[in-house]
């Protein structure tokens, strides 16, 4: 089965639109695409994660967005003659279809209904750049912290009743600075204080959240 908005299509038209690409793999660190490449063809990720970023000054990494399974990258491939004009980056092992525009005209003339997936996929993400733009202007980076790690909760199922939820995904404190809008050294500080806190154990590679109701917890609140 598709993630995300195409997970709701018929059995059928999810077959039309994995037989309408190809599946492509990616190890973590790699691009998917470059931000001078022609958009001309559109990504849905099937597995793992991916950053989108745009360099600024002194070639400073800028993290616009990460997305995860069901997302759509490269988005601009749907206007003729546009490039992609920001890199997209492997943050693991991952996994896309791609479709190419001729494909994609095929597809959504043959399968309406796999257009209207793409539209309800889209206002999703724009939903979510938009919830993304509001943290960083009105959360402080500790509330931010719990809601990334809650969000990443949500992807491994419902939480043990009165136990902990190790996150399975390979997630580096680099990631998580990412996702927040934030330094590695920060987080870092952060997720000592979570676990002094008993929010959180961590391991080798492997963050375990032991206290939802306190990540909730902070994310009103910030940690003073």
């Amino acid at each position: 089965m598709l993630p995300g908005a195409f997970g709701a299509l018929p059995a059928d038209a999810q077959a039309q639109v994995m037989a309408a690409g190809r599946v492509n793999r990616w190890s973590r660190t790699e691009l998917l695409y470059h931000p001078e490449d022609a958009a001309e063809t559109l990504f849905v990720l099937l597995r793992g994660a991916a950053r989108l970023y745009r360099l600024g000054a002194g070639a400073r990494e800028v993290t616009l967005d990460v997305h995860g399974p069901g997302a759509l990258l490269g988005v601009l491939a749907l206007t003729p003659g546009a490039r992609y004009g920001m890199y997209a980056e492997a943050m693991d092992d991952t996994e896309a279809l791609l479709l190419g525009q001729e494909a994609l005209t095929r597809l959504t003339g043959a399968q309406p209904a796999v257009g209207v997936a793409l539209t309800e996929q889209m206002t999703r993400q724009t939903r979510g750049v938009q919830e993304r733009l509001s943290g960083l202007v009105f959360l402080e980076v500790s509330q931010r912290l719990a809601v990334a790690l809650l969000h990443l909760a949500e992807r491994e199922g419902p939480w043990p009743e009165g136990g902990a939820l190790a996150l399975r995904d390979r997630v580096s404190h680099q990631d998580l600075a990412h996702v927040v809008g934030s330094t590695r050294e920060t987080i870092t500080k952060l997720l000592g204080d979570f676990r002094t806190r008993g929010l959180l154990d961590l391991g080798y590679r492997r963050i375990i959240l032991t206290d939802r109701e306190g990540l909730l917890r902070v994310t009103r609140e910030p940690l003073r």
